[in-house]
Order: C-alpha cells, then structure tokens, then sequence
C-alpha cells in the first residue's frame, strides 16, 4: 500500500471514528445522570423505567463505545500490516493504541458506573418503601 493511501486510510478511519466515539460516551453519560436522577427530559420517571434505562440504554451506549473503539483500533493494525513504510506503520500503531485504550477505558468505566448505578437505584428502592 502506498504511503500516501495509508495516511488517507488513518485519517479516515481515526477521525470519523473517536468523534463517534465521544458521541457515544456522551450519549451514556446522559443516559447516567439521568438514571441517578430519575428526570428526563425534566420529568420524573419510575423506578422501573430507570432500571430499564441502566440494563437497555447505558449497557447498550457503553457496549457501542466499547466495540467502536476495539473496531477502530484493528482496522488501524490492519492497515499497518499493509504499509511498507516504517513512519506510517508506526502512526496506524499509534492510532490502535490509542483507540484501543479508549475502548479498554470504557470497558472498567462501564462496569464500576454500572455497579453503582445499581447501588443507586436500590439504595433509592429500599428509601421510597419507607
């Protein structure tokens, strides 16, 4: 492949792909505080709407981001096994590094948001029963 197609192909996939990325962490951001809060939209929902929220929604955006950026990261290596050229085979490197950090990162992010986003949501059962 030639050097100018691989940076053309590192560009297209990067860029595109963590502004994606950050779309769906925001999205399941969102989706958090408004589990913890029990609003949406500014109107109060129930219990059993915000545990649907954390199973379907937040589970659903941080799988996304999760597998967004594990994809980006092997088109990257692919890409680098494909170029002659050390330089560029070093930059798809770099850019598998750090799309796949990013998606390494969402996945203890999620797990430790998902555990107390259901530590919330029990906490506020056990305190509306009363």
């Amino acid at each position: 492949m030639s050097t100018s197609t691989a940076i053309a192909l590192i560009i297209a996939n990067f860029l595109p792909g963590i502004f994606v990325y950050f779309y769906i962490s925001k999205l399941a951001n969102d989706s958090g505080a408004m589990i913890v809060t029990g609003f949406v939209d500014g109107a109060p929902v129930s219990m059993k709407y915000r545990w649907v929220m954390l199973h379907q929604t937040y589970s659903g955006y941080v799988l996304g981001a999760v597998a967004g950026g594990f994809m980006l990261a092997l088109v990257n290596l692919r890409i680098a096994d494909n170029v002659v050229d050390i330089d560029i085979k070093r930059l798809a490197y770099v850019a598998a590094v750090i799309t796949g950090t990013a998606a390494l990162a969402w996945v203890a992010y999620g797990i430790s948001e998902f555990i107390l986003f259901r530590s919330v949501l029990r906490e506020a059962e056990s305190d509306s029963v009363l």
